[in-house]
């Protein structure tokens, strides 16, 4: 399961995306809203998204301001900028702070899917490196128990 959340002021634009993705994905993603920067980053905090869709401009805090705020506490979101402004300042600060794509208003449908596909393939590369590592771990200890218990054996 995918963790989605949309932050955008306009309604319309967040029922679309909720909509497209839950046509496209069915279960496989569970979608939360946000209509303010300030709203977005409380959401973020319990919802734990694996990827964040965020509008530059939306009233309280900005969209920038929003993604550093999450940045604190949740350093594996994938963030996707969504804008009527491709002003080159917003795409620097937005790149600085690692976002995956910025993505201009309006989407078409098949361009919220691509980008939800291509979310999907990164959690899931995200998902699996940790769990290689957590397991490779777990080897390594195994190792040098039995190692340990095999020297203790030999030696009494």
């Amino acid at each position: 399961m995918y963790r989605i959340l949309v932050a955008d002021d306009e309604g319309i634009m967040l029922e679309a995306f909720k909509s497209v993705i839950a046509g496209a994905f069915g279960e496989e993603c569970v979608v939360e809203t946000a209509k303010t920067g300030r709203a977005v980053t409380e959401i973020a905090e319990t919802f734990h998204p694996d990827v964040v869709f965020m509008d530059i401009h939306m009233p309280g805090i900005n969209g920038i301001q929003a993604m550093r705020e999450i940045r604190k506490f949740n350093t594996t979101a994938l963030f996707y900028v969504v804008s009527a402004y491709d002003k080159f300042d917003y795409a620097k600060e937005a790149i600085d702070l690692g976002v995956e794509r910025y993505l201009t208003k309006p989407i078409p449908r098949a361009k919220i899917i691509a980008a939800v596909e291509e979310a999907i393939g990164k959690v899931d590369a995200k998902r699996n490196q940790r769990r290689n590592s957590v397991c490779h771990r777990i080897l390594l200890y195994r190792r040098a128990y039995s190692q340990r218990d095999s020297n203790y054996s030999r030696n009494n």
